[in-house]
């Protein structure tokens, strides 16, 4: 098990490789500790996740830090359709933001946790509808590749919601999507209470340029999962 200094490094390590990344790929990113101004019609890309290990290595737990998040996207750049990737950390909460993300279409491809029982790699080849997510107890490089886009965004505002993926024996992965909880469990004695992930960006960045955006987004009623 590595030591928090050698964790700590690890990270700083990971974070300076991510914005490498991200600048070579000419896509703003953030790591969820401030919401720039929107800046004409850019996106905004938003959701949670969390992460149950559900008894590899003797380990019955749940994680929201120190989660990475991959989102793939097709933009139109000089009339042709250009594959862009955004690797970014989530916050404390697994919460995560990326804004002024180009138009285009949009997917979560995969996310990579960094926990003190081993690191998880879950990603989704985005092949076909129900396509299944893979895992790997490792750090896993996965590509960039796929066709299938299956979240559509409201306004310029792509909400992924919240996302579960426990890891059950046998390294099977099950994904829960839901756009709030309210004493939820899944495979572990953990329960979740969790408000709209635009609820808790409105009252993170109540100073945000994206408030009035925001503000769009939220129900006329209460939802119901």
């Amino acid at each position: 098990m590595l030591s928090r200094l050698a964790r700590a490094a690890k990270s700083a390590a990971v974070v300076m490789i991510l914005a490498a990344m991200l600048y070579a790929a000419g896509c703003a990113g953030g790591y969820s500790t401030t919401l720039t101004e929107p800046q004409g019609d850019n996106m905004l890309l938003m959701g949670s996740v969390i992460v149950e290990n559900v008894g590899y290595r003797n380990k019955q737990e749940s994680y929201t830090k120190d989660i990475e998040v991959s989102f793939m996207g097709d933009v139109e750049e000089e009339g042709e359709t250009v594959r862009k990737s955004i690797t970014i950390f989530a916050d404390e909460n697994g919460y995560f933001a990326v804004e002024n993300v180009p138009q285009g279409q949009w997917a979560l491809k995969g996310i990579r946790a960094y926990t003190p029982g081993g690191d998880w790699t879950i990603w989704n080849e985005l092949r076909m509808p129900n396509e299944r997510w893979a895992v790997a107890p490792a750090t896993f490089y996965y590509p960039f590749t796929g066709t299938h886009f299956p979240t559509s965004p409201v306004g310029n505002v792509y909400n992924y919601h919240h996302n579960v993926f426990s890891v059950l024996p046998g390294q099977e992965v099950r994904h829960y999507r839901m756009a709030y909880m309210e004493g939820d469990q899944f495979h572990l004695t953990d329960t979740y209470d969790r408000p709209l992930v635009v609820e808790y960006f409105l009252e993170k960045y109540p100073n945000s340029g994206w408030v009035p955006i925001l503000e769009q987004q939220l129900p006329e009623e209460p939802p119901r999962n």
